[in-house]
């Protein structure tokens, strides 16, 4: 039984790609996506303080496991061992 689903997308950077990102997020979902911001400044990366970075959704019920079952059958219902971690996510 599948309780929730959380979706995440990072992208690493705010602009273009992230609007893409929050875009395919809502026509899978049929839902909102929400924006995370940055923890810290990565300079490496170019990333700074507070800066929306990623989105996700969160779907929880029979649309949970409608939205798995979608994209199980993308990869022929076959997951490899390590997609799992010890406590039950991949």
């Amino acid at each position: 039984r599948v309780h929730k689903l959380v979706l995440n997308c990072c992208v690493g950077e705010s602009g273009d790609r992230l609007t893409r990102a929050s875009r395919v997020l809502e026509q899978l979902t049929g839902q909102q996506p929400i924006l995370s911001k940055s923890r810290l400044t990565i300079r490496t990366f170019g990333i700074r303080r507070n800066e929306k970075i990623s989105c996700h959704v969160t779907v929880r019920g029979d649309k949970a496991e409608e939205i798995l079952e979608r994209g199980l059958k993308v990869k022929e219902d076959e997951l490899r061992s390590r997609n799992f971690s010890d406590t039950g996510n991949f």
